[in-house]
């Protein structure tokens, strides 16, 4: 993405949640560090092998998951590559799939998305400012590991292991991760939008659906605008 296009939105969103830019200029750092001096840093020529020039499977967490799930199994599209958001994996786990990429900020469940790292799923770990301390603590526990952020001036900071992607959410992360890597098309799954969210996307609800916060439901605004502004650029198709 351009840098220069998403920094408006960066800055809308930032002043809108009222987010802490420094803080996520000092994720980035220390997502940056991590995977310089460890030994869990995925080949990013692995993740265009698996996206370029192919159509490409994305889901959410949302109410629609496993529906979507069973349809493309019954489809038989579980040759395309499969990217997900986060929690999302957990779903793809409990029907034996295990996701190519897994597009996480470590806030989702986080034995499924370590079970599914450890079957081969590549996890693009996305620093932001709350939540240095799961970078700090699970990061390390992961292999094959590609580091992604959100702030504009990334390259001006010198980051070698730590790329903008564009997008704000893990769903609409996985769709600008693709459109980077020169999708050919985005299949969408799982991304509903709405005012719903599912125990995949927040572990710490005891239902399998309720009604999200305000914060997590302008959030889900966000998302939907940024694919919508993404699907100028590529052609995106949601499953039904």
């Amino acid at each position: 993405m351009d840098m220069k296009e998403w920094k408006i939105f960066y800055d809308k969103i930032m002043d809108d949640f009222k987010f802490n830019k420094d803080m996520d200029v000092e994720s980035a750092i220390i997502l940056d560090k991590i995977l310089e001096y460890g030994d869990n840093k995925a080949d990013i020529n692995k993740i265009n092998e698996i996206i370029h020039g192919n159509d490409v499977i994305i889901f959410g967490a949302g109410p629609s998951i496993k529906k979507h799930i069973d349809l493309i199994k019954k489809e038989k599209l579980l040759d395309y590559p499969i990217i997900v958001a986060d929690g999302a994996c957990k779903a793809f786990l409990e029907e034996g799939i295990i996701p190519d990429i897994i597009v996480s900020d470590l806030d989702g469940h986080l034995d499924a998305l370590l079970e599914c790292n450890k079957k081969g799923s590549i996890v693009v770990v996305h620093a932001h400012g709350d939540n240095i301390k799961k970078i700090i603590a699970i990061t390390p526990k992961l292999k094959n590991v590609v580091g992604s952020c959100q702030i504009p001036q990334y390259k001006e900071r010198g980051l070698k292991n730590v790329i903008n992607f564009g997008g704000f959410t893990d769903g609409d992360r996985c769709c600008f991760l693709a459109h980077y890597f020169n999708a050919k098309k985005l299949i969408l799954g799982g991304m509903d939008f709405g005012r719903y969210i599912t125990n995949y996307s927040r572990p710490e609800i005891e239902e399998e659906v309720a009604e999200g916060d305000e914060i997590k439901i302008k959030k889900l605004e966000y998302a939907k605008q940024l694919i919508n502004y993404l699907s100028k650029k590529i052609e995106i198709e949601y499953l039904k």
